[in-house]
């Protein structure tokens, strides 16, 4: 597959234990990849899935996506994002019901090679694998030469996910910072964030605090400038990463995904 990767996400329903339905919008545009099998990358491994087509061409992951969510403890309400690279290869990263990423303790166990993978970067040309597990860490490094924009969402940086409202997209709007995140990255301590969208532009945009009742973090100020300029508009999706790397003193530095609306379909039952 040719241009920029393919991005969904999938909100867990009740029922979504057995089987993943994916989006019929992306299955059309992925109806000329027959492979028999997915791979799904998360921090936590790499995972082989049979891939089942009704007469439709609607694909269904069934073999291996029950591993997958057994050893992310996926909940109802968790939604997991989607990157597709090609080949029915995917990059995923988890999000619980705070819209924060889920957290994990990934394991090192030598002695079991089905399990685990432990490299930042893994290889699509893997052996064939029982479905569900996990492929063996010495394959790796794939795709490395990708440009720093195109790259996985997966970090190990924290971040945090924003479906776009009306709200947000107001001359007065604003996006409130979800607690949780705000507190263990100690956002009381800058007065503003400087978003890096995916043309690598920077915006500064101004923090504003509610510190009666329950501590909430604002992008205020500059919020505006970002969205209108990225052509932002109402179920477009945003992921919010902390760049450590390039930290200043009184200003976070965040890099943001952008995951526009015709894309994402997920929110469809995962029985129907």
């Amino acid at each position: 597959m040719e241009g920029n990767p393919r991005c969904f996400f999938k909100i867990m329903m009740p029922g979504f234990q057995g089987k993943l339905n994916l989006p019929p919008a992306f299955c059309k545009k992925v109806r000329e990849e027959r492979s028999d099998w997915a791979i799904v990358t998360s921090r936590k491994g790499m995972w082989k899935m049979n891939v089942c087509r009704n007469p439709e061409g609607l694909i269904s992951f069934v073999n291996g996506w029950p591993e997958f969510v057994s050893d992310h403890g996926l909940s109802v309400g968790d939604f997991v994002v989607f990157e597709h690279t090609g080949d029915l290869h995917f990059n995923a990263v988890v999000f619980d019901v705070s819209a924060c990423n889920k957290e994990f303790v990934v394991e090192f166990k030598k002695e079991d090679p089905g399990r685990q993978v432990h490299s930042k970067y893994h290889s699509r040309n893997t052996k064939k694998e029982a479905p569900g597990r996990q492929v063996h860490s010495k394959y790796h490094s794939r795709n490395t030469k990708r440009k720093p924009d195109k790259e996985s969402v997966i970090s190990k940086n924290p971040y945090f996910v924003l479906t776009l409202k009306p709200s947000h997209l107001q001359k007065s709007g604003k996006v409130t910072i979800p607690a949780n995140f705000s507190r263990s990255n100690n956002l009381n301590g800058f007065s503003s964030v400087i978003l890096t969208d995916p043309n690598r532009r920077e915006w500064p945009i101004k923090l504003s605090f509610q510190r009666t009742g329950q501590f909430r973090a604002r992008m205020a100020t500059g919020w505006v400038s970002f969205y209108a300029s990225n052509k932002l508009q109402e179920g477009d999706v945003c992921v919010f990463e902390v760049n450590r790397s390039s930290q200043c003193n009184k200003s976070i530095m965040m890099d943001v995904k952008i995951f526009r609306a015709p894309l994402v379909h997920g929110i469809d039952s995962l029985n129907s």
